[in-house]
């Protein structure tokens, strides 16, 4: 079932089944985490009291011998199952690591199963057959991926035994023991938490309470998530149907058991099981996942009320999430949150009803598996395809109401604006949720913190207005950790810097009047008036140059006409031959700047580079300097969005076709048009032209066809002359790097010819921006038309497939030798080299 790849020895991993911590040695004691085991009511007169379970040993065998690391020696079962390691020792039984001989002779890569055998004092118990028949029969009903799976149980003479799967990893008792006081990491306890928690909703929605639920019966896999084991004493809910025939010949509570320290205060006073009880078991984990502690020192629930205990507030939770919490740990069951759904909804806001629509895919998923087997063989990989983006469209489509959720909490924390720093720290909380959540959404999150940080420079604004120095400089000391500064934020500090400099000023200024009364004693009027004129003069040009440095701060916020050209202007006044020189300094300087600029956003550079140039014409570094709106952009970034692509300038001011950085053959860099060229692009040329009267252009939205590859290339031409860069079309391998993002599957949603019961594809052409990218950010590189490229020695070839070829043979490899006519399924896009 599991085993701790820590070489630590059998008693270092926790009994499958049963409980880790459940059985405590003689010289330690019983724990807080123990299970309790008490014996079944008895008739009056007999000799046997109630009382705790006493540590157990693993049933031994004949021929059996077992090693210090858990080895035992070689003992079938059933001829078929081989013990290899004991894994633990639990309430019930031992469990051990078995290899499957049939699975082994099958080829199986995972022939090991782990086998739960009853011990020789629980076998004596006269229900013990059917207490591990109905656990088996409750973890089989409970067919979940974060439940241990249960495949059968059987015996072999006096031997009883369930057999369930292998898992790696460790339990999370012993995780806990090794973060104790400071818990998971919070992503980690999160997934944890989640995971368990699903595991209990679907216990409870077939009518059955865990009733032990502890860290003991938690084991977090390698790959699996974590998984939740032992219902060997869970009970079925009142009204349950599974519940109600089975009690009358068996209950597996009649045994008595539970964990003190994680049993809610009902369950300690045998009250009827309800959900909240779990409930209770649930907070106690979760608050021991977050803080490596138990909420209440492990004391049981009836000692704690009585003693009135409250639990520590932990402060890696927010206030949403430690009311949840609270909420699950209430004492009394009139208090405590009645189910897991309402935690989990309370813990984890709106992710509740991704769960809900989840199962109601997976009916559906169900149901269209009906017809499957008369699908026809060519096409039975694709539907599975098709289906699998049916459900991740579903999961966007959730994801996406999830991001709206966030982002409406963060803009509503923004518009609060309280600048406290617990508002700060919540706002930071919830930009990092959201980063998660949508980590492509750069520009919402760098919008957001622009608008904190303008908050705050508003702010410092108003406490320079009232004369709060101090205040103003934290208040823009705080602004620094939200963006980048800007020239406002520039000029306030400026401005700070300016009273504290007049401050010193005046005080200098009375020194040097002094010593002015007295020089004037010994000079002559007329000198001293020169000298006073003289120095204020150096005084105005060492001001105006101090903020021209100022003005030329390299951002995208630099105000080159009303920053830089007032203080030239101001400087051309003063010393207008200071002025000619530093001119050429001041287009160096602007080059650099804009270099660095356009690596981050050429768009945003554009206009601050024909600002400059306005400003200083006559500067051959700006006249000549070279802006590529596609240079910033990192080879296969296409795919994560718009911000990842880019479109040249027409001469007109307009952008040419949107395209995309690949990695094109050779791993060269490539710019590629993200789309196929449409009517409405291709009409662009033929407004400006006026040579396309012999053609009859369809819906603009539609990729052009039925043209001659003539028009094509003239249309390629006019791009370049328009836009100062070459363009041409793809060679073959250039096409197939980008087409394929370097050898991935294509698309299922591709526009190809498929007719199969309710689906139909390739009947027409659809629009040239409609479908899914592919991860360098190509829209319908296979199918829609099909591409015309350049082979060997120029030759011109269609490749990828059209609408009309069938999915089977739709691929990127899908290639033909073509003549150039027009034809309607053959169309193009762009392609030019990377500046």
């Amino acid at each position: 079932m599991f085993v701790a790849r820590d070489n630590t020895g059998a008693n270092d991993h926790p009994p499958v089944g049963g409980n880790p911590g459940l059985i405590p040695s003689a010289a330690a004691g019983f724990t807080a985490d123990a299970t309790v085991f008490k014996a079944p009511a008895r008739p009056p007169g007999s000799s046997n009291p109630q009382k705790m379970r006493t540590p157990e040993r693993a049933p031994a065998f004949s021929g059996d011998s077992h090693s210090g690391t858990g080895a035992v020696t070689k003992t079938i079962i059933k001829g078929r199952f081989e013990l290899d390691k004991l894994l633990g020792v639990g309430g019930m039984g031992a469990v051990y690591k078995a290899l499957d001989r049939r699975k082994l002779e099958a080829n199986d890569s995972e022939p090991y199963v782990a086998i739960k055998l009853l011990n020789d004092d629980f076998r004596q118990h006269p229900d013990a057959f059917i207490s591990l028949q109905r656990e088996a029969r409750k973890s089989q009903t409970l067919a979940h991926p974060n439940i241990v799976t249960v495949y059968d149980f059987d015996r072999e003479d006096e031997r009883v035994f369930m057999t369930m799967e292998f898992l790696e990893g460790a339990p999370l008792d012993k995780l806990l023991r090794e973060h104790a006081d400071v818990g998971l990491e919070f992503e980690q306890a999160c997934s944890v938490l989640h995971d368990i928690s699903q595991a209990l909703i679907y216990a409870h929605s077939h009518s059955i309470v865990h009733s032990d639920f502890k860290p003991g019966n938690i084991f977090v896999t390698n790959k699996k998530g974590a998984k939740v084991f032992d219902f060997g004493i869970a009970r079925a809910v009142s009204g349950g149907v599974s519940g109600v025939g089975e009690k009358t010949l068996f209950d597996a509570s009649t045994l008595g058991a539970l964990t003190p320290a994680y049993a809610s205060l009902e369950m300690l006073k045998g009250a009827e099981p309800a959900p909240s009880d779990d409930v209770y078991a649930l907070g106690c984990v979760a608050y021991e996942l977050f803080a490596g502690r138990h909420p209440f020192g492990k004391v049981p629930a009836d000692r704690a009320l009585e003693q009135r205990l409250k639990p520590k507030r932990i402060k890696a939770l927010n206030r949403r999430q430690w009311r949840a919490l609270e909420g699950a740990l209430e004492l009394r069951r009139v208090n405590r949150t009645a189910t897991v759904e309402e935690f989990v909804h309370g813990f984890f806001v709106n992710n509740t009803w991704k769960w809900v629509l989840g199962t109601a895919f997976a009916a559906l998923l169900v149901g269209a598996a009906v017809g499957y087997n008369h699908l026809e063989r060519e096409n039975v990989a694709e539907q599975q395809r098709v289906k699998v983006e049916l459900e991740q469209k579903l999961q966007r489509e959730l994801l996406e109401r999830r991001i709206a959720d966030k982002r409406e909490a963060i803009d509503r924390l923004i518009a609060l604006s309280t600048l406290t720093r617990s508002w700060e720290e919540d706002l930071e909380l919830e930009l990092g949720e959201y980063a998660e959540l949508n980590p492509s959404d750069e520009q919402y999150l760098d919008d957001s913190r622009q608008r904190v940080y303008e908050l705050f420079v508003a702010g410092a604004t108003g406490q320079l207005n009232l004369g709060n120095l101090e205040e103003a400089d934290t208040m823009l000391s705080r602004s620094s950790g939200w963006y980048e500064e800007s020239s406002e934020a520039a000029q306030i500090k400026s401005k700070l810097e300016t009273e504290r400099e007049e401050l010193r000023a005046r005080l200098e200024a009375e020194r040097l009047a002094a010593e002015r009364e007295a020089e004037r004693l010994r000079q002559q009027e007329l000198s001293k008036q020169r000298r006073q004129a003289a120095l204020a003069h150096q005084r105005q040009i060492n001001a105006v140059l101090d903020d021209m440095e100022v003005a030329l701060r390299c951002n995208f916020g630099m105000n080159i006409s009303g920053g830089v050209g007032t203080q030239l202007a101001r400087l051309s006044q003063l010393d207008s031959a200071k002025a000619l020189k530093i001119r050429p300094v001041l287009g160096s300087e602007l080059s650099g700047c804009f270099t660095k600029l356009a690596s981050t956003s050429p768009i945003r550079t554009e206009p601050l580079l024909r600002e400059a140039r306005a400003l200083l014409p006559s500067q051959v570094e700006l006249r000549e300097f070279k802006l590529d709106f596609c240079g910033h952009l990192r080879p296969g970034s296409g795919g994560r969005g718009d911000r990842y692509s880019c479109a040249d300038r027409l001469a007109n001011g307009a952008d040419g076709p949107t395209m995309v950085v690949v990695k094109g053959s050779k791993r060269v860099p490539l710019v590629i048009g993200k789309y196929e060229v449409s009517n409405g692009e291709f009409k662009q040329f033929c407004r400006a032209t006026g040579g396309c009267s012999d053609l009859a252009l369809g819906a603009d939205s539609l990729p052009v066809q039925n043209v001659n590859v003539s028009y094509a290339r003239a249309y390629l031409e006019w791009l370049s002359a328009q836009t100062g860069y070459e363009y041409r079309l793809p060679s073959e391998r250039e096409w197939f790097a980008a087409a394929s993002a370097n050898g991935q599957q294509e698309l299922p949603d591709r526009n190809c010819h498929l007719k199969y019961g309710g689906i139909e594809k390739g009947a027409e052409l659809v629009s040239a921006r409609a479908g899914s990218g592919n991860t360098f950010g190509l829209v319908n590189p296979v199918g829609n038309v099909q591409e015309w490229v350049l082979g060997e020695g120029d030759q011109l070839m269609a490749a990828g497939g059209s609408r009309e070829d069938p999915m089977s043979r739709c691929l990127a490899t899908s290639k033909r030798y073509h003549l150039g006519e027009p034809d309607h399924v053959t169309g193009f896009r762009v392609a030019r080299d990377l500046n």
